[in-house]
């Protein structure tokens, strides 16, 4: 299992919290390293999230309109 967290691609202090809004996966798909795994709106700029490894979506740990900072659990592949 491999826990995926959110990046460190904003000025958390700054700009605050980014937002999950979309997810191209569900749980118990599979996935392939590099493939989009979900989408996050950090400080009005939207950026996909590409899966680091290839596996199966265990579980979605970041809901969809969920707040994250960098460094919190997005899903669980495994």
């Amino acid at each position: 299992m491999s826990v995926v967290n959110v990046p460190s691609m904003w000025d958390y202090e700054q700009l605050g919290k980014a937002v999950v809004t979309q997810w191209y996966v569900k749980e118990g798909d599979d996935i392939k390293e590099g493939d989009p795994l979900c989408q996050i709106m950090a400080a009005k700029v939207t950026v996909e999230i590409p899966s680091p490894a290839s596996g199966k979506v265990n579980k979605i740990i970041a809901q969809l309109n969920s707040e994250i900072a960098p460094g919190d659990p997005l899903a669980d592949i495994g």
